[in-house]
């Protein structure tokens, strides 16, 4: 995955038109993918639409205008919940978009992922 380059704690991302949001961590690595992190104790806080917005958040500050959209960096949003909020008692649940048909990948480059930090603890975000 690369080595961390940069880390920021609490960035606020505005959008000056519907709702902001309040990235816990945001890291960049050196092939230049995003990372925010939210580390959530309620299990209220972590759904997956929230999951899905901080992507669309992060995606819409990473281009500059008339940039080309092949330009937009690999993003991955990473809940680390103390409950097992999706409760198929697995340790890690990698969310990908996918064709339905054949059921391959997308590719687009967007990534999320919950851990289940009541089935490993929080140190398993570091075997990624």
């Amino acid at each position: 995955m690369g080595k961390v380059l940069d880390v920021r704690t609490q960035v606020f991302v505005e959008n000056l038109l519907n709702r902001s949001v309040r990235l816990d961590i945001l890291a960049t690595n050196s092939a230049g993918a995003k990372f925010n992190v939210e580390v959530q104790r309620s299990d209220k806080g972590a759904g997956r639409k929230r999951a899905r917005y901080n992507s669309s958040m992060m995606d819409v500050n990473l281009l500059k205008k008339g940039e080309d959209f092949d330009k937009l960096p690999e993003t991955w949003v990473i809940f680390i919940t103390e409950n097992d909020i999706i409760g198929k008692g697995l340790p890690i649940y990698p969310i990908e978009r996918c064709f339905l048909g054949p059921g391959e990948r997308f590719e687009d480059g967007s990534h999320i992922l919950y851990v289940n930090g009541a089935f490993l603890g929080v140190c398993c975000i570091f075997m990624l």
